[in-house]
């Protein structure tokens, strides 16, 4: 009994002992000295690692400014608005791409903004207020390349992969078209306006029509691919040069450099400061390469229209135009190459403006003539190797630096072309 006794006052001193060491614990002990003050984003000592000393209403009001010599700063007009053009055109629509993984908005939309600093920012403000995902950039992810739907995604590099978003190579464009000299009557049925991407078939020589009513429209905005020195028609037996000199380049490098008041260049106008380059190369050879480059299309244009690949149009106000010869009618008949009383059918722009939005309605109407081209007729199918060369002077021509991004990729493109062009094509 003595020695139960024992044990519990033994355990009583043990708890109670316990008990005061952890009433203790909860108590704070003195303060020691204080450490040094970090830095934050008002008064941090290191300049460069302050927030605000960019981001404050006056330089936002600077940064804003430089915007509005941006050519994104245009847009929300009739035709921009359409569900074909909002991806780019307006801030709704790129944000929807973006988060639907559609290729173009799901609508129309009229009522859509410009695009603005939320477009490609993914803050509220410009101090960040909203930025949950403490995100600079709207997205900086691998793109999914409008290039005939591309599924692979590819890595352009941080900030290039936001902008690539757009600036590429547009794919094909759903339109409608009807016939009313049917019976029954063709209204609003569907057609691929652009069904030539990519270019899949490995035989340069294999033949392919190029019907009326469908066109290249590689569109201006084919920067990245160029400049990735991707999505060319490529000859085989060739080899091509991806990258150059400033291949490591961000495109915010050249089109965000030191912005100059006397033009209105670099910084957020996106327009390049081309004193900037200038310094660099110690003369103007971006002007040298432009030249170049810009010689190579006019030989390649002028060798399509001599092959009948191309046409030249000349307006009645002078203004010379140069576009794509179709080998056969909008239903796949081959037109001649002498007058005849055969009727084919040829598209009519049957476009109208909607009564309740106020955009455009795009839509092709046939028509059914004798065909007075028939002077300007190649009188076949074209060769892919044909048809890859009228494409490769698309994509260079419609590239609006005159390949620049690339010049190297560039010049590759058009020589192989102009020598494929004079090695193969005739009648």
């Amino acid at each position: 009994m003595k020695n139960l006794q024992k044990f519990f006052f033994a355990a009583g001193v043990m708890i109670a002992a316990t008990c005061f060491l952890f009433t203790s614990c909860t108590k704070e002990g003195p303060q020691g000295p204080a450490g040094p003050n970090g830095i934050d984003g008002t008064n941090g000592k290191d300049a460069n690692s302050s927030c605000l000393v960019c981001h404050t209403t006056d330089n936002f009001a600077t940064k804003l400014a430089e915007y509005k010599f941006s050519k994104h700063f245009y847009g929300t007009t009739s035709a921009r608005n359409t569900k074909f053009c909002a991806r780019c055109h307006t801030s709704e629509g790129f944000q929807q791409i973006l988060g639907s993984g559609l290729f173009f908005p799901a609508n129309d939309m009229p009522a859509a903004n410009r695009i603005g600093c939320e477009t490609c920012h993914a803050h509220s403000g410009f101090n960040f207020s909203g930025d949950t995902a403490a995100m600079v950039l709207r997205v900086n992810t691998p793109v999914y390349l409008n290039y005939n739907n591309n599924k692979v995604a590819t890595d352009f590099g941080q900030i290039n992969n936001l902008c690539v978003n757009c600036h590429q190579t547009r794919g094909a464009t759903a339109l409608v078209y009807s016939d009313t000299t049917l019976n029954p009557k063709v209204i609003n049925k569907s057609f691929n306006q652009l069904p030539y991407f990519p270019f899949v078939n490995t035989v340069d020589n294999d033949s392919v029509q190029f019907l009326t009513g469908r066109n290249f429209s590689v569109h201006d905005g084919n920067q990245s691919n160029l400049f990735a020195g991707i999505n060319g028609y490529e000859y085989n037996g060739k080899t091509y040069t991806r990258t150059w000199k400033h291949s490591e380049f961000e495109c915010v490098t050249c089109h965000m450099n030191t912005f100059n008041p006397a033009d209105s260049t670099g910084g957020h106008s996106l327009r390049v400061n081309k004193e900037e380059c200038t310094a660099c190369h110690g003369s103007d050879k971006l002007s040298l390469v432009q030249a170049a480059v810009s010689a190579k299309i006019v030989e390649l244009r002028d060798l399509l229209v001599a092959k009948k690949i191309f046409k030249k149009t000349t307006s009645g106000t002078g203004s010379v135009s140069y576009s794509a010869e179709p080998t056969h009618d909008f239903n796949g008949k081959l037109f001649g190459t002498v007058e005849s009383n055969e009727k084919y059918a040829t598209n009519v722009t049957n476009n109208t403006v909607s009564a309740t939005t106020g955009l455009v309605v795009y839509g092709i109407m046939l028509k059914y003539a004798k065909d007075t081209d028939f002077a300007n007729r190649l009188g076949r199918s074209w060769k892919y190797g044909e048809m890859g060369a009228a494409y490769n002077y698309g994509y260079i021509n419609s590239e609006l630096s005159k390949g620049v991004h690339n010049p190297v990729y560039a010049m590759e493109l058009l020589q192989n072309s102009i020598d494929w062009l004079n090695a193969n094509s005739g009648k």
